[in-house]
């Protein structure tokens, strides 16, 4: 009885200040930790790359550790987890953009330890959240509405990071210098983190599980042979591998597309990321009725289908200031419409799949699935950083090497159009149970 009524809206805003408070952080740490450690910190680009990666293979233990955990101890513990880990998240955020004076290795150590200090803290707030509106909720339209709600939070985050970044860590720090875009950027940071454990607090307040998933017994290795059993959850996971493998190149190479192959600067490669976060941010709403008229999965290859083509129409303008920016307008619409299904689909798959292979273990089921995102995210970061070296490209440099623009055009296109076939292939795979 209680799902057929709507949710009040105080708590769908207090789920959405989850995705919010993530994606401050998480949207800087995609969008600038890179330019951040190559052209501000001065860590050589083979340590950065191998820094994106290894993080994620040390998470590669921490989601399912936490999401096994949560499944051991009952959905009620989700709440009490979220309120713990809110201020270690602010200050792991901010240990990452903190440039310490230390000697070459002693930067690269540091600036290792620290992001992954805090990519598992991030799984252990980020996983029992994502699992939390199976609990909020059984009803499937209250559920894309809360995941509505989700990703404006998460474009809303990514927004402020992207209209704020560039201008606040040069006013902060003073100047345009490496030493004080270090110091801007280190306050920016601090305010970003504790603006991040106050919206994880709304979370834990003011969100109620009411269909707490009972402790689960089962052995591990059963339960993940269920779960590997469950096409559709498998099929969710791919996608929200390849949709993350896209966003990753979106916006970690965002910077470098505006400098190397639009002619712009640092400030340009900030407004496009604005850009596309007001356009994704846009495009959200439009999801429920969209899917409530086509469905969710015709819904999905439609907006698929609108994004292949704006890739391959940015190929086509090149250096076109003009045609750049209509091609992202369809791109960063489409992906906000389609961004909700995403984590619609995936729940679908943790409570609705197929009842052999039904576990109710949905701590660890969403914990693969934050795992997956963070690995697509992390291979991304690696292969971005790839291909500047092999563009042979030059922290700071104003004039770089003439292979390196097609270096830079291969990771901003080529690569997430290439994850956007990939999707399309998973949607069409997908047999929807009635």
């Amino acid at each position: 009885m209680a799902d057929r009524q709507a949710l009040p809206l105080k708590e769908r805003m207090a789920y959405g200040c989850g995705d919010v408070a993530s994606n401050m952080m998480w949207g800087m740490t995609s969008s600038y930790l890179m330019y951040y450690y190559t052209d501000i910190y001065g860590l050589p680009l083979a340590a950065v790359s191998w820094i994106l990666l290894v993080a994620r293979v040390v998470d590669a233990f921490c989601d399912p550790a936490i999401g096994y955990a949560v499944d051991r101890l009952g959905g009620r513990i989700v709440p009490r987890l979220i309120r713990v880990l809110a201020i270690p998240f602010g200050l792991t955020g901010f240990m990452c953009f903190l440039a310490l004076p230390f000697p070459p290795a002693g930067k690269i150590l540091w600036a290792g330890v620290t992001y992954i200090a805090f990519g598992a803290i991030y799984s252990c707030i980020n996983t029992p959240y994502g699992a939390l509106a199976v609990m909020i909720s059984r009803s499937a339209t209250q559920r894309v509405g809360l995941n509505a709600f989700r990703m404006m939070g998460c474009q809303a985050g990514s927004l402020f990071v992207a209209l704020l970044t560039i201008p606040a860590i040069t006013w902060l720090g003073g100047g345009d210098s490496a030493a004080q875009h270090r110091h801007g950027m280190a306050l920016y940071a601090l305010t970003l983190s504790v603006l991040g454990s106050v919206l994880w607090l709304c979370v834990a307040r003011g969100c109620t599980v009411r269909h707490p998933p009972a402790p689960v017994r089962q052995d591990l290795v059963v339960t993940l042979r269920h779960l590997c059993g469950n096409r559709q959850w498998v099929l969710s996971n791919l996608l929200a591998f390849f949709y993350f493998v896209g966003q990753a190149a979106l916006f970690g190479f965002a910077l470098y597309y505006a400098r190397i192959i639009l002619g712009g600067t640092e400030q340009l490669g900030a407004n496009i990321i604005t850009f596309i976060t007001v356009l994704l941010f846009a495009g959200v709403p439009a999801c429920v009725p969209l899917a409530r008229h086509l469905g969710n999965i015709r819904s999905g290859i439609t907006c698929l289908m609108v994004q292949g083509m704006a890739y391959l129409a940015m190929a086509v303008a090149g250096t076109s200031m003009t045609g750049f920016f209509l091609s992202v307008s369809f791109l960063a619409l489409a992906q906000g419409v389609m961004s909700p299904l995403y984590y619609t689909l995936l729940a679908q798959a943790v409570d609705d799949g197929d009842p052999r292979t039904s576990t109710g273990s949905a701590g660890l089921a969403y914990s693969i699935n934050t795992w997956v995102t963070k690995l697509a995210m992390g291979l991304t970061g690696f292969v971005l950083a790839q291909f500047l070296s092999q563009g042979h490209y030059i922290e700071g440099g104003v004039i770089q090497p003439p292979e390196l623009p097609v270096w830079i055009t291969a990771g901003f296109v080529w690569l997430p159009l290439g994850a956007v076939c990939v999707q399309a292939l998973c949607l069409l795979a997908w047999r929807d149970r009635g």
